[in-house]
């Protein structure tokens, strides 16, 4: 199970991280690749909530908790009120909040 959500995670991160880029798809497909992005979050999230539930001990739900931490402000980050015309959203907080997702997401993966 931890190993499909560590499957998502990276494919979002990709996801995010490609789309982010200015100019990356241009205006006219920049709502749909942002929505299929949106899509893949709320995936992600039901995932480690039934990846949370199922933890056999606190340190794996606080580890699951940790990346839907980094999720939530990895989302907030890609709202359709920051993104701009051109499909790209401004680069600084976006790299910072992939780098805290794929962190808390490689931690999730690795084995106590």
């Amino acid at each position: 199970m931890a190993a499909s959500a560590f499957a998502m995670g990276a494919a979002l991160h990709d996801a995010v991280s490609a789309a982010g880029q200015r100019g990356a798809y241009g205006e006219e497909n920049a709502g749909t690749r942002w929505a299929d992005i949106q899509r893949r979050a709320d995936d992600l999230t039901q995932a480690l909530y039934g990846l949370r539930e199922a933890a056999p001990s606190e340190y794996e739900r606080a580890r699951v908790d940790d990346v839907l931490a980094s999720l939530h402000e990895l989302r907030s980050a890609t709202q359709t009120g920051n993104i701009s015309p051109d499909g790209g959203l401004d680069a600084g907080p976006l790299r910072a909040r992939l780098r805290n997702f794929e962190a808390a997401l490689q931690a999730l993966r690795e084995p106590e």
